[in-house]
């Protein structure tokens, strides 16, 4: 099942981050609770797809991802 953008995580764990066009699917890791965040270049056409539970020393958390890095940023900027 694909996951948009700004809608919750329900299960946190490996995701396919799905681009539009800019750049080839890749894995990160999301946590259960957070929104799904914009991409900085394809914005709210990028999709997720679990993959399976988190294994963090495998994959890095999205929010390292220069794409997302000042989504992810922000969101946390808007809780605080």
């Amino acid at each position: 099942m694909r996951c948009v953008v700004e809608t919750k995580v329900k299960r946190a764990g490996i995701y396919s981050v799905l681009h539009r066009g800019h750049r080839p699917p890749h894995k990160a890791i999301l946590q259960e609770g957070d929104p799904f965040p914009e991409c900085r270049r394809c914005g709210t056409a990028v999709a997720f797809e679990f993959l399976e539970p988190v294994i963090e020393s495998e994959v890095e958390h999205i929010g390292y991802d220069p794409d997302f890095m000042n989504s992810i940023l922000q969101t946390f900027a808007k809780a605080s």
